[in-house]
């Protein structure tokens, strides 16, 4: 039946408790046979995610979206609707070292990293919008012209966005070398504010400008040593 969820308080939750975290929804919500898995950036993505949900009736249908504020930055820049495993470019790069596919409200926290690492790399930023089906136009394109691709996700990274991208890469079997993922550790994150959390996990600002660097810089992936949870192919 053509279920429609709304995931509220996705990802990190400040300080309602370690296990009250949205971390697992998209790697049980994925296993269902023709799901649909999408997620907000703002009001108006949110809105155009409704609409898509609306009229889709073969299956189950989702989105995903925080106990945060809203971010309003992109209000003005007009949201187009959401096409069944298509994402979104937010910033785009002629020559870009380094493509940024984040999945939910993530994007806004790269659009920050890409804006400071300014005149040191180029990077690409998407709304990935689906974690199921993944833009695999898109994740082969990027691995065939050679850009290293960072995942980034306010989700666990077992079985999440990222997994799913890594899996869509294998199928067309495209070298997943150069792919990194970014999400919430495989261990409990305690009370404290999103922010907090966000920095405990690696995904907030400078957690992804060091990943930036990181994927720019490297002929070969990395597992850090830091908190951040990185986990190459």
């Amino acid at each position: 039946l053509p279920l429609r969820l709304c995931l509220d308080r996705a990802g990190l939750v400040g300080g309602d408790g370690a296990v009250h975290h949205g971390f697992c929804d998209i790697s049980i919500l994925r296993t269902l046979p023709g799901a649909v898995l999408m997620a907000a950036i703002d009001e108006a993505s949110l809105q155009a995610s409704l609409e898509f949900m609306r009229t889709w009736d073969e299956s189950l249908s989702c989105v995903r979206y925080p106990r945060d504020d809203v971010d309003t930055r992109l209000d003005n820049a007009g949201c187009p609707p959401f096409e069944l495993g298509r994402a979104r470019c937010l910033r785009s790069a002629e020559r870009a070292d380094v493509a940024v596919l984040a999945y939910g409200v993530t994007a806004m926290t790269a659009l920050d990293a890409a804006a400071q690492l300014d005149g040191q790399c180029n990077v690409e930023v998407w709304d990935a919008r689906f974690a199921k089906p993944v833009d695999s136009d898109l994740i082969a394109r990027l691995i065939n012209a050679g850009i290293p691709i960072i995942t980034v996700e306010d989700h666990g990274v077992t079985g999440g966005f990222g997994a799913a991208v890594i899996e869509a890469a294998s199928d067309l079997h495209l070298d997943t070398s150069k792919v990194f993922r970014a999400g919430l550790p495989d261990d409990w994150i305690h009370q404290g504010s999103r922010g907090e959390q966000l920095a405990q996990a690696g995904i907030d600002v400078n957690g992804l400008i060091d990943l930036i660097r990181t994927a720019a810089h490297t002929e070969t992936p990395v597992i850090t040593t830091s908190q951040v949870q990185v986990q190459p192919a």
